[in-house]
């Protein structure tokens, strides 16, 4: 994958990924598009999808995860794309571990949480995100 290719692909996928981000922080507060509903019955062992976030604190939780999923993600379209593109191999490693240690923290505290279900949709964010960063064509 040409590093043109690659910043192109970031900059889509990671711009889709905010706005996906923006949602999930609202879950608590409006589920307009059921996309929440639908993930958190899928994703998490309690069945009852967004109707389980009764609490503030489950609210606020969302709020913050959906925050810091946005900033992932700005990272992402702002930084990583152009560091691939002009091919600094310290942007494209950063940005592997930084996803490394994402997926490991989530799905980690996912299945001590007994929410092991959320690794399957981690696991697919994982190889979306890295694929890019693996394939694309470094200078010699």
């Amino acid at each position: 994958m040409s590093p043109r290719a690659t910043g192109l692909y970031i900059r889509i996928v990671g711009s889709f990924s905010l706005l996906v981000a923006l949602v999930f922080s609202l879950a608590g507060v409006n589920d307009f598009t059921g996309a929440n509903d639908l993930f958190f019955r899928l994703a998490s062992s309690g069945g009852h999808g967004v109707a389980g976030l009764d609490t503030a604190e489950a609210k606020l939780a969302m709020a913050i995860a959906g925050g810091v999923f946005a900033g992932l993600m700005a990272i992402y379209v702002f930084v990583t794309a152009p560091g691939v593109e002009q091919g600094s191999e310290l942007v494209r490693k950063g940005s592997i571990y930084s996803f490394l240690v994402w997926f490991a923290v989530d799905s980690g505290a996912s299945a001590a949480s007994g929410n092991s279900a959320n690794i399957i949709p981690n696991i697919v964010f994982l190889i979306v995100y890295l694929t890019p960063l693996l394939l694309v064509k470094r200078a010699a």
